[in-house]
């Protein structure tokens, strides 16, 4: 259980600082405008609450799955 939550934490970290890149829009982060920054982190922010309401429509349905096998 260890093993897959610090490969989860990993692989999170890395794809959310490529959503980030990819949003801003330029290789060079620190010559980057305000703008950019802030439309990166709107981006990155965005694919986090949609990956945690994907997560709790599995977490649903699996427990409706589980209460009606039971």
């Amino acid at each position: 259980l260890s093993l897959s939550r610090n490969l989860g934490l990993v692989t999170g970290t890395a794809v959310m600082g490529a959503v980030f890149a990819f949003a801003v829009g330029t290789s060079d982060i620190a010559a980057a405008a305000p703008a950019a920054v802030a439309r990166g982190m709107a981006m990155t922010f965005a694919v986090a609450a949609g990956l945690v309401v994907v997560a709790v429509a599995i977490a649903v349905a699996s427990g409706r799955r589980e209460r009606c096998s039971a």
